[in-house]
């Protein structure tokens, strides 16, 4: 991939954002790529490696459900998307439900699979 497209960068969102509805680790894993360092907040150490960023996913598929999501993209550019994502969901055990309001900044390889996710993200009771 010599440029990252809006067009790339909105299948990419719709398919990590579908993945997570459906609790599908595995679809959202395979998004990365084989090294890929997922950063869950700024100050985190990140996750590195798709095999990680599973179980990572797997997870959450497990603690967390009803799951809603909208996006916007806002910036596209050379290898780099940037878009706001915010998302509601219910905590199993508590039966807490939860909105989720964040910036995503993801950076592409050649192939065309995130390479390095940041989030920031803020969580509020919905």
């Amino acid at each position: 991939m010599s440029k990252l497209t809006h067009e790339h960068f909105q299948q990419w969102v719709e398919t990590y954002g579908r993945a997570s509805a459906e609790n599908d680790p595995r679809s959202s894993a395979n998004l990365f790529a084989e090294n890929a360092a997922y950063y869950e907040t700024p100050f985190a150490e990140p996750m590195v490696g798709r095999e990680v960023i599973y179980e990572y996913w797997n997870k959450g598929a497990q603690t967390l459900k009803d799951k809603k999501s909208t996006f916007e993209i806002l910036s596209v550019k050379d290898h780099l998307g940037v878009a706001r994502w915010q998302s509601q969901f219910t905590v199993i055990e508590s039966g807490k439900r939860l909105a989720l309001d964040c910036l995503f900044v993801v950076e592409f390889n050649e192939e065309g699979l995130c390479q390095t996710f940041r989030e920031w993200w803020h969580i509020r009771e919905a």
